[in-house]
């Protein structure tokens, strides 16, 4: 994968140079820098599934979080970063409309059956479209959408509001889900096998997510489409949605390839300590941070290394467990029952459901506690001693249940934030940040080239959304 990332960029550069200025395009928005000449849907399907894993593992939105300390390098918890580049996300989105357009088109769609279904390749390439969309919009905020990934017509396209890609993306889901079918799923499937019931799983819990990401800023869509999904959302532990990994090198667990040669994260003192609680640095209150983390070598205590600090001596500190980072194959998830039910109960506590919050909420922890091997009986006492009080609990034990998941917390801790439920969540902010932050970032800022290539729709996109810095709070989360 790294190797066809690399190939991607190469040959976009040389497209960038090569244009007039006057007709240079956004990045690869509207450039298919992979598409061979016969494009087989199955290989494409595959490509794209592939480069989930560069966002599934990311290192940053884990250090946002704070589950994460930087080793001895801390500028990237010091938010280092602020241009962010777009580039890969829009190839992997301009292959899956290679795969839309194999199997819509008269000259090509009889001859794509072999490979699945017309409709279930079009429903598994859409609801990935969606999945990376919206990682996108989160991280962003207004980007080309309606007009992306179409040079023909576009060749500078405008910048869609965060609300008008949330309410596009709403519509091509329930378009997907409508044309799933009985006929085969897609070849190539690395995530589900072509089993399109999964397929229909993982559309909804998109939807549910997305519903309640709305809470703050549109409740009452936020709340139809929530009710919309919820039934056909996750509804076990066996069901949770997971990048599996191969053990060869090729496919292995991203956090394997980073600590082959440098131990560069190690746990947060944030995240450890409020883990150990009431209990000690040997015997945890909270029993999963035996199953997150290693004790430190010197000590063999947990023990979190300071935040937004260098920390070179790593063997005084906790490292992510070993099932993990020394584990080639060791799955990495996407989305989990618990997550499911810490929604499913915020959105009881909320009235958007008749179900019961508490209730919901003692499940969600036990959810997320089996999901790591707790045992029975340390689960019953966790559970009993941290009994439901409103929705700041919610937020601080899906906060917990949602570790290694970075981009998927960095948007419920903005939004919890918004929403100002978040008191629980014990997150600092480091000293010395860079980038001209102020805080824990609220989005990133686009591409240093993105005003260059697009400087109309990009001059737009800011005067509508806010400067193009960390701080500015994107709509979902104001």
């Amino acid at each position: 994968m790294k190797k066809i990332n690399k190939i991607k960029l190469l040959i976009l550069s040389a497209i960038i140079s090569f244009a007039a200025c006057d007709t240079v395009d956004f990045g690869d928005t509207n450039v298919n820098p992979n598409a061979p000449s016969n494009a087989v849907p199955s290989l494409l399907l595959t490509s794209v599934q592939r480069g989930m894993s560069a966002y599934i593992a990311n290192t940053t939105s884990n250090l946002y979080v704070q589950y994460l300390s930087n080793g001895q390098y801390d500028e990237e918890s010091r938010y280092e970063t602020l241009n962010w580049s777009s580039d890969d996300a829009y190839a992997q989105l301009q292959d899956i409309a290679e795969i839309i357009k194999i199997n819509t088109n008269d000259e090509t769609k009889v001859s794509a059956q072999a490979y699945g279904s017309n409709g279930n390749q079009i429903a598994a390439a859409t609801i990935l479209k969606v999945w990376y969309f919206q990682l996108m919009t989160e991280r962003w905020g207004y980007l080309p959408y309606s007009e992306a990934n179409d040079a023909a017509n576009f060749l500078k396209p405008k910048y869609d509001s965060q609300e008008d890609i949330y309410m596009g993306l709403f519509a091509e889901l329930d378009m997907a889900l409508g044309m799933i079918n009985s006929g085969n799923g897609p070849d190539g499937d690395i995530l589900f096998g072509g089993d399109m019931t999964k397929w229909r799983t993982f559309a909804n819990t998109i939807k549910m997510v997305m519903g309640l990401r709305l809470s703050k800023a549109d409740p009452t869509t936020g709340r139809a489409k929530f009710n919309e999904a919820r039934t056909g959302a996750i509804s076990s532990n066996a069901q949770n949605i997971q990048y599996t990994y191969l053990t060869e090198d090729t496919n292995d667990n991203p956090w394997q390839d980073r600590f082959e040669s440098r131990k560069d994260y190690l746990l947060s003192d944030v995240f450890v300590n409020v883990l150990i609680g009431s209990g000690t640095n040997v015997a945890p209150e909270d029993p999963r941070l035996a199953k997150f983390a290693e004790p430190a070598t010197t000590s063999s205590t947990f023990v979190g290394a300071p935040y937004g600090k260098s920390n070179s001596a790593t063997a005084n500190y906790s490292f992510i467990t070993d099932n993990i980072i020394f584990t080639g194959d060791a799955p990495l998830m996407i989305y989990t029952y618990a997550e499911v039910l810490f929604a499913r109960a915020e959105a009881a506590a909320k009235g958007w459901t008749t179900e019961n919050a508490a209730s919901l909420y003692g499940q969600a922890i036990t959810a997320s506690m089996q999901q790591w091997g707790v045992s029975a009986g340390d689960i019953t006492t966790y559970v009993t001693a941290n009994p439901y009080s409103g929705i700041s609990d919610i937020a601080y034990e899906k906060w917990v249940s949602l570790y290694l998941q970075g981009y998927n917390s960095w948007a419920e801790w903005r939004r919890f934030k918004a929403e100002g439920t978040n008191s629980k969540i014990p997150l600092v902010i480091a000293a010395d940040l860079l980038s001209n932050a102020t805080g824990i970032p609220q989005r990133h800022a686009y591409s240093a080239t993105a005003k260059g290539n697009n400087e109309v729709n990009y001059n737009a996109a800011i005067s509508a959304q806010g400067a193009d810095e960390l701080d500015t709070k994107l709509w979902l989360f104001k």
